[in-house]
């Protein structure tokens, strides 16, 4: 994958820190880790980016040992397809096989969850009822489709065109379900994010949030408010009505968090999301997530590096963290026996013989 020729890890049951220079491929390896578990990427949105350059095809697979339970979870990625095993064997749907090892990951990229675009919280939504309402993803897929579909037709042959009502009937089916789906995940992230920020920002201004609906959950209502902006979305290029116009709001003292929150509350209120994302799926699946941290001390000031800390420290599950300073996490924070520290260089794991630091 990437930078990765060919590597095997075995990882201590709780902290992993994977340590070494920018671009030898630690974030790489918690892609693939991301990959096995999930058969996406946290970082990238076209797969085929991951395949080495060079190399036809990129394949990883894990060996999960959950409560004594053991299985294989295996994804091997090619230039335009996806292959996704479970114990040797095909699975019936992606959302199956996703939430059979829960995971959730932690990257640079995250800290702009406050000040970025509504499409990122919209992830984190998604990401929570996979788990919450795992129908509701497949529903998603199936909308997503026949969005695309109906976009094609209204910019080749208008508003008038037949196939719209078949694509939007589609829509509105899956849409009020998926539209379902968030609303239950964004009820259970909203219920855990107040204690999470009380947590992260240590007695600050509390913080409110509040889902905003873009669609509706009621199939004839979709039906009914696609049919009637037809020739707006002709115009606009994309349609108006529906889950993709989903919002997660966030505000401090009755005022939008994006546009006038501090860059630091920002970033805490980002730490809180991932941490409500982290408990939310954790109480779902009934069992702690591994965590991925993709070089977030590096972005955070000291006393926010704590709170990354504390967040290592409270989960339960496998944490697999990558830095290029290994005394960001001292030796005392964790026992000998639960943590293992790897370097890696060059895309390989280096070292002694078990490839420890």
């Amino acid at each position: 994958m990437r930078n990765i020729e060919a590597l095997e890890l075995t990882p201590s049951p709780r902290l992993n820190v994977i340590v070494g220079d920018n671009g030898h491929g630690k974030t790489s390896l918690l892609e693939a880790i991301y990959l096995a578990a999930t058969t996406k990427s946290f970082r990238a949105e076209k797969l085929q980016t991951l395949v080495k350059e060079g190399s036809e095809t990129a394949s990883v697979v894990a060996r999960v040992n959950e409560a004594g339970a053991r299985r294989e979870q295996r994804v091997t990625l090619a230039e335009r397809s996806r292959t996704v095993r479970l114990d040797g064997k095909p699975v019936k749907t992606l959302s199956a096989y996703a939430t059979r090892t829960p995971i959730v990951a932690f990257a640079p990229t995250d800290l702009d969850l406050v000040a970025g675009g509504a499409s990122g919280r919209r992830r984190l939504l998604d990401r929570v009822g996979l788990f919450v309402d795992p129908p509701g993803t497949d529903a998603r897929l199936r909308y997503e489709r026949a969005l695309r579909s109906r976009q094609r037709v209204l910019a080749d042959r208008g508003p008038s065109a037949r196939e719209l009502e078949v694509f939007e009937a589609v829509m509105a089916t899956e849409g009020a379900r998926h539209a379902l789906a968030r609303s239950r995940a964004a009820a259970r992230v909203v219920e855990e994010l107040g204690r999470a920020f009380e947590r992260v920002a240590a007695g600050g201004t509390p913080l409110r949030a509040e889902y905003a609906a873009g669609g509706s959950e009621d199939p004839g209502e979709f039906k009914t408010r696609l049919a009637a902006s037809r020739e707006a979305d002709a115009r606009r290029g994309a349609a108006n009505f529906g889950p993709q116009r989903d919002e997660l709001v966030l505000e401090l003292l009755g005022r939008s968090a994006r546009s006038h929150a501090s860059q630091g509350q920002q970033r805490l209120m980002a730490l809180a999301l991932k941490l409500a994302e982290l408990e939310c799926i954790r109480s779902a699946r009934g069992a702690d997530p591994l965590l991925l941290l993709d070089d977030v001390s590096s972005e955070l000031d000291p006393g926010r590096t704590f709170a990354v800390y504390e967040l290592v420290a409270s989960n339960a599950g496998q944490v697999f963290v990558t830095t290029t300073r290994l005394d960001l996490f001292p030796e005392g924070a964790f026992p000998h026996a639960e943590r293992a520290d790897f370097r890696l260089a060059a895309g390989a794991l280096v070292g002694g013989p078990e490839n420890t630091v």
